[in-house]
């Protein structure tokens, strides 16, 4: 059903060496709550080390230097002509976020749903969709239980990490989350399978409106879309999420310059009344990316309150957080270390309100072999 290649037939990420290792992050430990939800840090132990209004600190944190200052009559003024001072060091620390960002070492993870049934869901994705069941934990003193699931180990590939919160059955999707894409390739095998197993299919297999691609679209226990995308092998078949944005322009502009992805491809197709554009860190057939979708005139979602986040790995957690301020973002926990593993984070908004969360990728690589 789904047939993987090995990392190694396709050119790597770039990765530094001592971050090779990206691995996953428990929803509690994400948000600093119990279901992964996005639970208020305890504000002291938040660390607010820059600000967003402190042009030398944002300069200095990016490597770049302040514009020379000249005294005259004992007034500081600056060197560079036109615009104040705090316009021209913005303008240079942007730069030098920009400049940052490209060369930062940084993988999608893993996205983090919550589930009402641990053991159907698991059922499903292994039956059905051909995952393999990672590892799970429970957490019974915090009254939550984890999964991980995916096509590969966590250091190297995307997962989905669920989480069943004890006495929660059910959650509200919403409008906003579109759906996860899996790479198989024989789209009409994968379907008679998943029917043969009691699987919900809601879009029978064809071309995709507008291509060639043959795709058909299936619910999970819990109304999580899935989306049947035919390929040929791939080294990472769990290869899309999609969510829906407001304002399509502004969503790529964050994407490229706060979070470093690339612009895969974007169309529109006005007679369907929606635009999409693809954003990540490699090829579509290699790697997972995020897909943005635009509805015409719909500027806001009800983002309901199952899907949580997506995890990302970054070399420097302080430096991605000023980005993201820099570029249109807010951040929701600011970066440091989580207290009793001394792993590093930040967790921040897009323009849209979903949530993201980068993770030191060495801190991390350490976790991970330390389980």
């Amino acid at each position: 059903m789904v047939r993987m290649l090995p990392m190694s037939t396709f050119r790597p990420l770039s990765l530094s060496s001592s971050a090779a290792p990206l691995i996953r992050l428990s929803a509690a430990r994400l948000s600093g709550s119990d279901d992964g939800g996005g639970g208020a840090p305890n504000p002291s132990r938040r660390i607010a080390l820059f600000h967003l209004g402190s042009a030398i600190p944002q300069a200095h944190l990016f490597g770049i230097k302040t514009p020379k200052m000249l005294r005259t009559d004992g007034n500081a003024i600056e060197a560079a002509t036109g615009g104040s001072m705090a316009q021209a060091s913005t303008a240079v620390t942007q730069e030098g976020a920009l400049e940052w960002v490209k060369k930062d070492s940084r993988r999608l993870l893993h996205v983090v749903y919550r589930v009402g049934d641990m053991d159907k869901t698991i059922k499903f994705y292994t039956e059905c969709l051909g995952m393999k069941l990672l590892r799970k934990r429970d957490i019974p003193e915090e009254r939550y239980t984890n999964a991980f699931l995916g096509y590969g180990p966590e250091d190297s590939h995307f997962v989905v990490e669920l989480t069943y919160n004890y006495g929660v059955d059910k959650y509200d999707v919403g409008t906003g989350f579109g759906h996860f894409g899996i790479a198989v390739e024989d789209v009409t095998k994968t379907v008679d399978l998943i029917k043969a197993k009691g699987g919900k299919v809601t879009r029978e297999p064809c071309p995709v409106k507008g291509g060639n691609t043959v795709i058909a679209f299936v619910e999970d226990p819990d109304g999580y879309k899935f989306e049947l995308l035919e390929r040929g092998p791939t080294p990472e078949p769990l290869c899309q999420v999609m969510l829906r944005v407001g304002d399509l322009d502004r969503s790529i502009n964050f994407y490229e310059k706060a979070f470093g992805m690339e612009l895969l491809r974007k169309r529109d197709n006005p007679e369907y009344k929606y635009t999409i554009a693809m954003m990540g860190y490699g090829p579509e057939d290699k790697s997972t990316v995020l897909e943005l979708t635009y509805n015409y005139g719909v500027a806001e979602y009800d983002k309901g309150n199952a899907y949580a986040q997506i995890a990302i790995g970054t070399d420097d957690v302080y430096k991605s957080a000023e980005a993201v301020r820099l570029f249109g973002g807010k951040v929701t926990r600011e970066p440091g270390p989580l207290p009793g593993i001394n792993t590093k984070i930040t967790a921040c908004l897009d323009p849209d309100g979903w949530k993201s969360v980068f993770v030191d990728n060495i801190d991390f690589a350490k976790e991970l072999s330390d389980l």
